[in-house]
């Protein structure tokens, strides 16, 4: 998104001049070096020797950051307490600002000091999200030792950085920089890049670039044909660039479920060599790993919020109490099945996450599911529009949720579907509902609407609909 600009001037009515409109000079911002008190410099104009005033910046403040340091934005700005201020200085200061990338929105607003001899300066600022881990792929320093320059000359990083090119650009200047002190100049490029699902990180490299993966093959397989794990590597991996970090990544998340599948819950990736490729530019990938055991599945509990419910989670949970061989895939299909459940029972902001500890001499694996199912959302009232009465008073008897029932998150969606199938009305068209959910006091209200088309296919009304339950 393009940062959007606004500012504001203020016009200082009497602010510490003569009755004579004198002519006002603009200083020079001062140097990030230079360390002066707040001082008023007074000058003479020329033509008629009126003595002119010029304001210093008396105090900066910043407002709507979240993430940032208020002083690290104000060392980013360049500006200094005691230095002459006017719209030109603040505009630069602004500009500074806004070509870091840190910044969606940014502005300034200004007015007299409370001292009667300065500027009050505010910063409006909204950062930039979301913010993505460094990551230094084939330069002379580690991302650790980058990070922890960074950390020392800019005053917006703290750790992460915004995913906009000119975060991007303005890091890899600043990586550039540190590479140079160290004797070991490289021109840099950053780029955000996925290392697997929905995990990204700012990943910089030489700017000359990096060979793209054009071929991927394993050795040590047994369990696994190389078909399995070429298609499974394949949409991830072939075309990006390599590094071997990034793709020891890739393997793990996409290589590691495979086996988990199948119970093997150890593999280990021994070797990655590349060679220049023969058919396009770029590298071929040979891994060779090694599969390890299979592992069956041993106790599976509940921690966490819902514990004292863990004869229900388990149950709905429907994993199979013995298996000889764990699958994962099995496991994560349990976890959905959970999801789903609570959501049913007006937990709508359920997250279902698992733990597993290992047993490497019995060759077992015991799962912990976590349930964390925030507030029981209940229902509050149903509105229907776009239907007559008669057909309102049909589909609010036909609605089974009572005020104060749980609500599940899908019946509304549920309920117009067999609206639809079962033909309750003819000449039916569009159709939608819309939740309206209080965060306070987690009730939730339903709008249903209905709209004519004459141009439906007309369906018979059924003798006795039956509503969704």
């Amino acid at each position: 998104m393009a940062p959007r600009i606004f500012f504001v001037f203020l016009l200082f009515a009497g602010f510490g001049l003569p009755q004579t409109k004198p002519a006002v000079k603009k200083a020079p911002a001062r140097s990030a070096a230079t360390q002066s008190a707040p001082k008023v410099v007074e000058t003479a104009a020329p033509e008629d020797k009126t003595r002119q005033r010029e304001f210093p910046i008396d105090s900066i403040q910043v407002e709507g950051t979240r993430i940032l340091t208020p002083a690290g934005v104000i060392a980013a700005s360049g500006l200094k307490l005691g230095q002459i201020g006017d719209t030109a200085v603040f505009d630069a200061a602004r500009d500074r600002l806004l070509a870091t990338g840190y910044f969606e929105n940014l502005g300034y607003r200004f007015k007299p000091s409370d001292k009667g001899n300065g500027y009050e300066l505010t910063f409006d600022a909204r950062e930039m999200t979301p913010l993505y881990a460094l990551r230094a792929e084939s330069l002379p320093a580690t991302a650790a030792e980058i990070s922890a320059w960074l950390k020392q000359h800019d005053p917006l990083f703290n750790g992460r950085i915004p995913g906009t090119q000119q975060a991007l650009d303005h890091t890899a200047r600043l990586i550039e920089a540190f590479l140079a002190s160290k004797k070991t100049p490289v021109p840099v490029a950053g780029k955000v890049v996925l290392l697997g699902p929905q995990k990204y990180e700012a990943q910089f490299t030489p700017a000359a670039g990096l060979p793209n993966v054009a071929l991927v093959t394993f050795e040590g397989n047994k369990a696994v044909r190389s078909t399995e794990l070429q298609n499974a590597i394949a949409a991830v991996a072939f075309g990006q660039p390599y590094t071997e970090n990034n793709f020891r990544v890739l393997l793990e998340s996409q290589i590691g479920p495979v086996y988990e599948k199948k119970g093997y819950l150890r593999v280990s990736f021994l070797t990655i060599t590349t060679t220049p490729s023969a058919q396009v530019k770029g590298v071929d990938v040979k891994v060779v790993l090694k599969e390890g055991e299979q592992y069956s599945l041993g106790n599976v509990s509940v921690i966490g919020a819902m514990a004292d419910q863990s004869k229900h989670i388990l149950r709905v949970a429907k994993i199979p109490p013995v298996m000889k061989v764990v699958d994962f895939d099995e496991i994560r299909s349990a976890i959905v099945r959970v999801k789903t459940a609570l959501r049913h029972e007006g937990y709508l902001d359920v997250e279902v996450s698992m733990d597993r500890e290992i047993n490497d001499e019995k060759k077992t694996v015991d799962v912990v599911l976590i349930p964390q199912p925030g507030p029981q959302y209940t229902f509050g009232k149903l509105q229907v529009k776009g239907l007559g009465l008669d057909s309102v008073a049909a589909v609010e008897k036909a609605w089974v949720l009572k005020k104060g029932d749980p609500f599940p998150g899908e019946y509304p969606e549920l309920f117009l579907r067999r609206v639809k199938e079962d033909g309750w009305f003819d000449n039916l068209g569009e159709t939608r509902a819309e939740p309206e959910i209080n965060q306070e006091t987690h009730e939730v209200n339903v709008t249903l609407y209905f709209r004519y088309n004459p141009d439906a296919t007309k369906r018979p009304k059924p003798n006795q609909a039956q509503p969704p339950q």
